[in-house]
């Protein structure tokens, strides 16, 4: 005869196998997920760097820019001098929604000089506290590689398409996004890699803002998948003339 003590004696059960399901499933999970981590990171190389900058903006009459910026990377765990990068940037602005730029680049590092020209076409939105924008750019990069075996050069040409989001915090901080994936141009048109930003901005004094952001790069160029993560640290100055 079922009685009461039996139907709780089987509620109690089925809560039991239930519960028990339920810790097999989750350490099944867990498993699947640190052997898929495990495999993943078996085949992919990562490297952490750290970026420092500054850069000098004037601010010219009827829409023209100037920028001077330098870089310097530090590698490998950030243990490794990599070299240094200057920039040279011309920037027009048509209206409130459209610019043009020209950009030269000169990276001297530990491999060689590379030369690098781009220009850019840059359409923009501004919504009270929100800024989007969206900017396809051209670049020609010329490598000249320092070889005992001999010079080695190479060009590339990339279609790099940037969409980025801008939020005014505050009347000081400034909190940006952006993606912005490297296409290469040749016989196999195919994303080399991604650069994945965040970052903030703030204004200690008038022209003068600090720039602290973190870049996420996955990069498909070579044989095993590489991750590079960077953090970078800069100082922005803009005089207007």
């Amino acid at each position: 005869m079922f009685t009461k003590s039996n139907s709780i004696a089987l509620s109690h059960d089925l809560k039991s196998w239930k519960i028990s399901t339920m810790v097999y499933q989750l350490s099944l999970l867990c498993c699947i997920y640190i052997f898929t981590t495990i495999v993943t990171q078996a085949q992919t190389v990562s490297d952490f760097q750290t970026w420092y900058g500054a850069s000098l903006k004037l601010d010219l009459k009827k829409g023209w820019a100037v920028t001077t910026q330098y870089r310097t990377r530090i590698i490998q765990d950030a243990s490794y001098y990599k070299g240094s990068y200057l920039f040279e940037n011309v920037d027009y602005r048509i209206n409130d929604y459209l610019e043009i730029s020209a950009n030269y680049r000169l990276a001297v590092i530990d491999v060689g000089t590379f030369n690098r020209f781009a220009f850019a076409v840059e359409g923009r939105y501004r919504l009270r506290k929100f800024t989007a924008s969206f900017r396809p750019m051209i670049q020609y990069q010329h490598q000249n590689f320092n070889s005992d075996y001999g010079a080695k050069t190479d060009n590339n040409i990339y279609l790099r398409t940037r969409l980025e989001f801008k939020y005014d915090i505050s009347r000081r901080w400034t909190a940006n996004l952006y993606v912005e994936p490297f296409l290469k141009l040749d016989k196999k048109v195919a994303i080399d890699w991604w650069q994945n930003s965040l970052g903030v901005k703030y204004e200690f004094s008038k022209g003068m803002k600090v720039n602290l952001y973190y870049i996420w790069v996955p990069d498909y160029t070579h044989k095993k998948y590489h991750v590079y993560n960077i953090v970078g640290l800069e100082l922005d100055f803009t005089i207007k003339v």
